[in-house]
């Protein structure tokens, strides 16, 4: 179809293409900081798929939207390998879209 958008695929500021699980994960993680990985991708994944979760998650770490796993973050569990949060770049798509 010529001229067909998909209005569910955003893109962040750099043009990067943004699905509508990582377009959750990032609103998730900006309204608040999650104690794992683990946790977030049990949020986003379907049915609390931590599998399809994880691929969610990390590509959203690919584009720079959600942070790597933080251990001296204030949210981190002592168990974890750290907590994750939506970087300033995400925190901007968060505000945009």
């Amino acid at each position: 179809m010529y001229g067909y958008s998909n209005p569910t695929i955003r893109s962040t500021e750099d043009g990067e293409q943004v699905g509508p699980k990582m377009h959750i994960a990032v609103k998730l993680a900006a309204s608040r900081p999650y104690q794992s990985m683990k946790e977030l991708a049990e949020t986003v994944g379907p049915n609390g798929s931590t599998d399809y979760g994880y691929r969610i998650v990390k590509r959203c770490q690919r584009k720079g939207l959600i942070s790597r796993p933080d251990p001296d973050h204030e949210a981190a569990n002592a168990h974890g390998a750290g907590a994750i949060y939506a970087t300033e770049k995400g925190e901007r798509y968060s505000e945009a879209n």
